[in-house]
């Protein structure tokens, strides 16, 4: 029953975390219970393969894991489930995240200019790193940090859109 019930449900709000600290921030309050439904989706995280809604399925959280490939794939899984109507929903994307003081404080809202994806490097562990080396941070293909990388790819960092980041900047 609950499957056919939610193709026919659209939530209005959908929360997007990473992890189980972030998302506890929707759990415990008393105006809804967002574990009342839990809906497992093919395709997600098998570490968190459900989608969390409240009774009346206004309100649903879809819990990613970390990592690009973990939330690109589980968000996929989502919009192309057929248990859910998400043509009027809205996305809340929320994650926690370190800032300068100079740039904000507790609480701001920041949209970063470029998104760089960072796995596409090795990582030379610590106590192994070569003298000379500023960080262990190292290009594919190359044998040092600092050297242009020998593969790209195209997807290694990505201008967000200014108009669009001015735009969701609260007011």
């Amino acid at each position: 029953m609950l499957p056919e019930l939610l193709s026919h449900t659209t939530p209005n709000v959908y929360a997007r975390y990473k992890y189980t600290d972030e998302a506890n921030a929707w759990t415990g309050i008393p105006e809804f219970n967002l574990l009342a439904r839990n809906v497992t989706v093919p395709g997600l995280s098998r570490r968190y393969p459900a989608i969390h809604c409240t009774a009346s399925a206004d309100i649903c959280q879809l819990v990613t894991d970390e990592g690009e490939i973990n939330a690109a794939l589980s968000t996929f899984a989502l919009i192309h489930s057929p248990l859910f109507n998400l043509t009027q929903s809205h996305f809340l994307l929320a994650n926690d995240g370190g800032i300068t003081l100079k740039q904000g404080t507790l609480g701001s809202v920041v949209f970063a200019r470029f998104s760089v994806q960072v796995g596409l490097q090795y990582e030379i562990d610590e106590r192994e790193i070569s003298d000379g080396f500023p960080t262990g941070y190292v290009p594919q293909g190359t044998t040092a940090p600092g050297q242009w990388p020998l593969y790209m790819y195209g997807t290694e960092a990505f201008e967000l859109s200014d108009a669009l980041r001015q735009r969701a900047k609260p007011t």
